[in-house]
């Protein structure tokens, strides 16, 4: 009849932290198929900016695509650090199991901590965090957020970054056409000359993109 006034067991508790960690581990593999496939997107533009002679756009999608590449090693971070707050959760679980309750972990508390400042995942993993914390497992988490959206624009290496990605997407572009990609000449053109002309393009290519890169 008091069903409902029965306390959920710390070993009960463990087990709906880890499930809810699983399913963030499956949300945060499908932003990074997301984003992965707008960076494909990215590359396309920015090659055909480069053709263009277009440096403003060359640039602005060279910087997206750090900004994307830096968003998937963070995911990539976080997943990981989920994955460890699991394994100890639940270890501490199995060590604890007679105690009746489980006790403070500073391990638990760092990772947390480390997770809330992850933009991405900052909602979820704070409202882990509070129901974690409630149940005397790890000290208050912080409740800041690392904007680090912001700390990029302000890095004074990305400048230097943005011309190497700029010339490792049109390098590759480059290196494609020669395997395996090239086009079969027309019928009356001897291949020969649609080699030439593949090799004109690859030169005015390059030559726009030292200029975008001395610019």
């Amino acid at each position: 009849m008091f069903k409902f006034l029965k306390k959920t067991s710390p070993e009960e508790e463990v087990r709906q932290w880890t499930r809810r960690l699983r399913a963030e581990q499956r949300q945060v593999d499908q932003q990074i198929t997301k984003i992965r496939r707008e960076e494909d997107k990215t590359k396309q533009a920015m090659r055909g900016a480069v053709k263009a002679n277009d440096l403003v756009a060359a640039r602005g999608l060279a910087r997206a695509l750090l900004h994307a590449r830096r968003a998937v090693s963070r995911l990539h971070a976080a997943k990981a650090r989920m994955a460890s707050v699991a394994m100890r959760l639940q270890h501490d679980a199995g060590q604890r199991r007679l105690l009746g309750a489980l006790e403070t972990s500073g391990a638990i508390l760092r990772e947390m901590n480390a997770l809330v400042r992850v933009r991405e995942v900052h909602d979820a993993m704070r409202a882990l965090g509070k129901e974690i914390e409630k149940a005397g497992i790890i000290d208050e988490i912080t409740d800041d957020v690392l904007d680090l959206e912001d700390a990029e624009d302000d890095d004074a290496a990305l400048e230097a970054e943005v011309g190497k990605v700029i010339t490792e997407v049109t390098q590759t572009q480059i290196a494609n056409t020669h395997v395996g990609t090239t086009k079969l000449p027309a019928p009356n053109e001897p291949a020969s000359e649609k080699i030439a002309e593949e090799e004109e393009e690859d030169e005015e290519l390059l030559a726009k993109l030292n200029a975008l890169r001395t610019s």
